[in-house]
């Protein structure tokens, strides 16, 4: 689905590239964590994929489509919808239901149909009892899940969550990574989570670790958390389970498994306690 080749990019006056050779290719139905610290480069690549930017050298490829070409732009747009850190920042009308509908009506899309997308996107993020709300009356996590709703509305086959759970409190971000997940699981979505919180990305299938402009390794989140002294030099660290995990496992009290939830960690210290 979308294909990215040793791509380069600098901002103006910057001393060093915001990417520097990245080539990596996101598959059909894939969710994909992109995670790394402040000025990694990921969320430069974030808008890689639906030519918010383009590359100083190398190429994107969406659906078949050059970010490159001017004229699939909009074609670009329509398959891959981003999801922003602040979702101020994407809502523009006064009702709850107007906003939602705002990207499908600037498509064109008959008005009709844009009510049916309204009331799916609502119910899909769970936000359908407050179709006519204003707003600016609802919370962080209600205005993030209301920006979800606006990009799904416009019916892409990508989601792009770019750090979209970081001014969120923990169960507003948790919130969002289930939304994300279940998009993924039930309605067929590639997922793609830009994010800093490590914990984020055990829900994913592969995950990218950034560090400099350059992918510093991949995997699955079990063969990442496997290199938590790598992670830990790139100023990341492993989630709270798997350090508990870690320790555990050095003091032989479970043996080594590959856990990352609560619910995971408690199935394998069960079966420790029934073996003693």
């Amino acid at each position: 689905m979308i294909t990215i080749e040793n791509i380069e990019y600098s901002y103006d006056g910057a001393l060093k590239k915001a990417l520097d050779g990245v080539s990596l290719e996101i598959g059909e139905g894939e969710f994909v964590a992109i995670v790394g610290h402040n000025g990694s480069g990921k969320s430069t690549l974030a808008k890689m994929l639906n030519a918010l930017l383009l590359p100083d050298e190398g190429s994107v490829s969406v659906f078949g489509m050059a970010t490159s070409d001017e004229e699939k732009t909009l074609d670009i747009r329509k398959k891959v919808g981003i999801v922003f850190q602040n979702p101020d920042n994407q809502i523009v009308t006064t009702v709850v239901e107007e906003d939602v509908g705002f990207g499908p009506e600037n498509l064109g899309v008959p008005t009709t149909e844009i009510i049916e997308r309204v009331h799916n996107a609502l119910d899909a993020v769970g936000m359908l009892d407050y179709a006519k709300h204003a707003p600016h009356m609802l919370s962080g996590g209600q205005k993030q899940r209301i920006a979800i709703a606006g990009v799904l509305a416009i019916d892409p086959d990508v989601l792009v969550f770019d750090e979209a759970t970081a001014m969120l409190d923990p169960l507003g971000r948790k919130a969002v990574i289930e939304i994300a997940s279940r998009l993924n699981k039930e309605k067929g979505k590639t997922v793609v989570m830009i994010t800093q919180y490590m914990e984020e990305v055990t829900a994913a299938d592969r995950v990218v670790v950034m560090c400099g402009g350059r992918i510093a390794m991949t995997g699955t989140p079990e063969e990442i958390f496997k290199r938590g002294n790598e992670l830990r030099a790139l100023r990341l660290d492993v989630p709270v389970m798997v350090e508990l995990r870690d320790m555990l496992q050095a003091e032989g009290l479970i043996p080594e498994n590959d856990a990352l939830s609560v619910s995971e960690m408690a199935e394998v210290i069960c079966r420790s306690l029934l073996k003693n």
